[in-house]
Order: structure tokens, then C-alpha cells, then sequence
């Protein structure tokens, strides 16, 4: 999508790869990855954990891309670039996902703490809901 100039596809492809692989490693360590500030902080705790910033700064960059598929301001020489971002990010992303425990608890964020009480919280409601229906 990138070679045949079709920057809306390309960024929003780009920008999905990247997430769906910061998702894996979120929910097989039990942590709620339900928006893009959840995603913000669990790139941020990972790269943390890791001692590899650049997680959190790549993640930040790729992540602008979702935003060019709404307005498509970027021309197809920054896609490209942060093509190769998100191809290093996904390389560091491997790499974290073997080494870091599997048990690792979640980003210790407190943001992040009150974002998945706050989950927590409305599942609760919508299974009681769910229970009163006939």
C-alpha cells in the first residue's frame, strides 16, 4: 500500500500491525488493553520493564499514523518512515514478549490502575444487567 501511494490504507495497515502486537503481549499478562491510552501506557510500562525506550517513542510515532487515516496530512515519504519504525517496534516488541516474566503484573500506573477498576466496574454492570433480563 505504501509503494502503490495509497496513504490512508497504508497508515491505518501500519498503525493496526503494531497494536495488534502490543495486544498479544497485554492480554496474555492478564492486562485490559481497551483504548489507545491504555495502549500509550502499556507501550510506556514494557519499555520501561525492558530498559528499551525506544518501545514508547516508535509506539508514539506509529500511533500518529492512525491519526493521518482521519485527516490524511502526512505524505507517503513519513509514512514510509514510520513504516520502518513500526517495523523496528515490532522487532522490540518480539523480543520483549520472550523475556519479560510471563506473570509481570500490569503497568503500575495509577492512570492505568483507575482505567481498569473503571473496566472492572462496568463489566460488573453490564453482567448485572444482563442477569435481570427475563
Amino acid at each position: 500500500m505504501v509503494e502503490a501511494g495509497d496513504r490512508l490504507q497504508a497508515s491505518e495497515k501500519v498503525w493496526g500491525a503494531a497494536v495488534h502486537a502490543l495486544k498479544v503481549i497485554a492480554d496474555e499478562r492478564g492486562w485490559p488493553f481497551r483504548s489507545h491510552v491504555d495502549g500509550v501506557m502499556i507501550a510506556s510500562w514494557i519499555a520501561e520493564q525492558t530498559g528499551k525506550p525506544d518501545i514508547s517513542n516508535l509506539y508514539g510515532a506509529v500511533s500518529d499514523l492512525h491519526q493521518n487515516f482521519y485527516v490524511d496530512e502526512h505524505p507517503i515519504a513519513v509514512i514510509r518512515d514510520r513504516l520502518r519504525g513500526a517495523e523496528q517496534l515490532l522487532a522490540l516488541l518480539r523480543d520483549a514478549h520472550g523475556t519479560m516474566p510471563a506473570d509481570l503484573e500490569m503497568p503500575t500506573n495509577a492512570n492505568y490502575r483507575n482505567r481498569v477498576a473503571k473496566y472492572a466496574q462496568d463489566d460488573a454492570l453490564k453482567e448485572a444487567a444482563l442477569g435481570e433480563q427475563p
